[in-house]
């Protein structure tokens, strides 16, 4: 009873430490993309602290650690972070590193805090300060507390001259992580000899219970056989052998395994990118300034304190710079809940949740500071209690403003000059299907498209009396275009006008589909060979399309991007890699891509996303 008391108090230990919020550098530490340099490392001595944090690994970080030591490990499920010794963090250039044992019974040595370790290290390719270590017997002869062996799993003549003298214990060998000597077991797939099995079992009696043992011979293949499922079932994206497969080719893939390395799968060598790290991880609206090729980063709650560090972001491709600049003031009360803006000249035009139109211009503060001035503003409407904004979108001439009132359905619709706040007509839902010769019924809203600024007409999709509807209204809210879609149209669409065509899209599975409104025949389907996740956008290269997207296989996780003809929708050529990184954690929204744009700026594409806390912009 005190052994599993004692259990339990570490596994609440363990808990509170991969939730825990301390302040202290390895909590928050963010681990980045590049090839560490100190493979020539041998060993370190470090510390492990109570208030660092525990990560927990992600399955891509499982299977490169498998490739690298081919298949030979322990896998391991958290990595820990090790506070160096004065002379190893002056040795490496850094404080602590992120460190992954890759044997069992860790939690003796890792809840063992500020003691003196040291350790057998190797740098895992691809994060930055990120090692991990396997010689338990280094570890154990420059320290004074032992921790179990790990050669008395089972003896060493399993392998050599397995008799029913050799006993293993069932419970220890089911530990599915253990895929250690995956070789030996290998070879003992035909091995018909029998070593004695141990099982231990409970039955329920009037005196509280009965352990039974059980002793069962076994042939060493059945348990090589069980072994080599637990790697197909942790392996399955490596592509192991199937369940009836034999020795050799079992053999043939644990050899091929080295050519699995992703090497290939990280940025070419000259790759452009650059970055800037905020204390907190939060989106921002986008836009660019064709006249000075810069994008504007503005955050659209930049007078929070948590956010001043990303107020407003220039983005410079021609030097690779991020400048931070100021828009919140005392003096400026209108420079918050901004919703939307564009920008002409450096200039800002922005609307924000209050419903106030804003100009603003860029006065340098001092030599590092740009502080962006508000020259003109203007209220949109006259009382904005409980008024919503639904959808905003800004063109050169023309800004519309769908909005309605909290706990209601009266869905209304502003447009106004983008360069004077001024307003040209307000309509309500209503009165556009009364123009639109709709008959009214019960309209169900879908979510709103998300669209690209190229066209300045605004597209409104709703769903009424069981009819999914399209209308394009034009500056004087008066429907030049309505059309009827398919009722599968997905509920999260994005629309794109460009020219000739007009469509909706979305991504379902790994599939991006169309929705043609001016096109009576379907529009083909593009299928991605990649894995895509949530995070897209579809944009125009001149006569063609670019589709950005999120994608993650077996190793790396990141962005991609092909072209699609924009005559035929097809595909054309491979994918091109425009980031990737190995994903050290568990993924959640947290710590995969998120706020992904695109912006072409001559003859490069410039794209920029969030990763944790780190603004990524990359050149290609």
């Amino acid at each position: 009873m005190v052994l599993r008391q004692l259990y339990l108090i570490v596994l609440v230990i363990a808990f509170c430490q991969c939730h825990g919020n301390s302040n202290a550098i390895a909590n928050n530490g963010k681990f980045q993309p590049g090839v560490d340099t100190m493979e020539k490392v041998r060993s370190v001595t470090g510390q492990f602290k109570s208030n660092y944090r525990v990560v927990q690994l992600s399955s891509a970080m499982e299977k490169l650690l498998f490739v690298l030591n081919k298949g030979d490990i322990y896998l391991p499920e958290n990595g820990f972070f090790l506070q160096l010794s004065p002379k190893d963090a002056k040795r490496l250039g850094k404080d602590y590193i992120l460190l992954i044992p890759l044997f069992p019974d860790r939690g003796s040595l890792l809840y063992n805090y500020d003691q003196d370790f040291t350790f057998e290290i190797i740098a895992v390719p691809g994060v930055e300060n990120c090692y991990y270590t396997k010689n338990v017997s280094f570890f154990n002869t420059h320290n004074k507390d032992k921790i179990a062996s790990e050669n008395d799993r089972y003896s060493a003549s399993i392998f050599n001259k397995p008799t029913l003298k050799d006993t293993i214990e069932w419970a220890i060998f089911t530990d599915y992580r253990d895929l250690r000597d995956l070789p030996q077991w290998i070879d003992h797939l035909d091995n018909k000899q029998q070593v004695i099995v141990h099982y231990v079992g409970c039955a329920e009696t009037p005196d509280g219970g009965l352990a039974i043992h059980d002793y069962k011979p076994t042939a060493v293949a059945d348990l090589a056989r069980e072994r080599l499922n637990d790697v197909r079932n942790k392996m399955v994206s490596l592509g192991p052998p199937q369940e009836d497969a034999q020795r050799e080719q079992w053999k043939t893939w644990l050899d091929n395994l080295s050519r699995l390395y992703p090497k290939d799968r990280f940025l070419k060598e000259g790759t452009k990118v650059w970055t800037k790290t905020f204390k907190e991880n939060t989106n921002g609206l986008f836009a660019l300034d064709e006249t000075n090729g810069k994008i504007i980063r503005l955050h659209p709650q930049p007078d929070y304190l948590n956010f001043k560090d990303q107020q407003l972001l220039l983005i410079n491709p021609s030097d690779s710079s991020i400048q931070v600049s100021t828009i919140a003031s005392p003096q400026q009360p209108n420079a918050q809940e901004f919703f939307d803006f564009r920008v002409e000249n450096g200039a800002l035009f922005t609307i924000n949740k209050l419903f106030q139109w804003g100009h603003y211009i860029a006065e340098p503060a001092n030599v590092k500071n740009i502080f962006y001035k508000e020259r003109a503003s203007r209220k949109l409407l006259s009382e904005v209690r409980d008024m919503i904004i639904d959808r905003c979108y800004m063109t050169q001439e023309y800004s519309y403003i769908l909005y309605h009132k909290d706990r209601t359905v009266n869905y209304e619709m502003l447009c106004i000059n983008s360069r004077t706040g001024a307003i040209i007509a307000q309509k309500s839902l209503d009165r556009f299907l009364t123009e639109a010769h709709i008959t009214k019924g019960k309209i169900e809203y879908l979510p709103f498209a998300t669209m690209n600024r190229t066209t300045e007409n605004f597209p409104l999709l709703f769903k009424l009396n069981g009819v999914v509807y399209h209308i394009s209204l034009n500056n004087k809210l008066m429907p030049v275009e309505t059309a009827k879609l398919p009722t599968n149209l997905p509920w999260h669409p994005s629309f794109l006008s460009v020219d000739k065509h007009a469509f909706y899209f979305d991504k379902v599975d790994n599939e991006l589909q169309f929705y043609p409104v001016d096109h009576r025949e379907p529009m083909p389907s593009v299928k991605l060979a990649d894995q895509v996740f949530d995070r897209f956008i579809l944009v125009p290269d001149g006569d063609n399309f670019r589709f950005f997207y999120e994608y993650g296989d077996a190793f790396t996780h990141g962005i991609k991007t092909i072209l699609i003809n924009g005559a035929t929708f097809k595909q054309e050529g491979e994918a091109e890699l425009v980031y990737s990184y190995v994903p050290l954690e568990t993924e959640s929204s947290d710590n995969t891509p998120n706020n992904l744009k695109a912006f072409k700026i001559g003859k490069k594409w410039i794209v920029t996303f969030m990763l944790e806390q780190e603004l990524i912009v990359t050149e290609i």
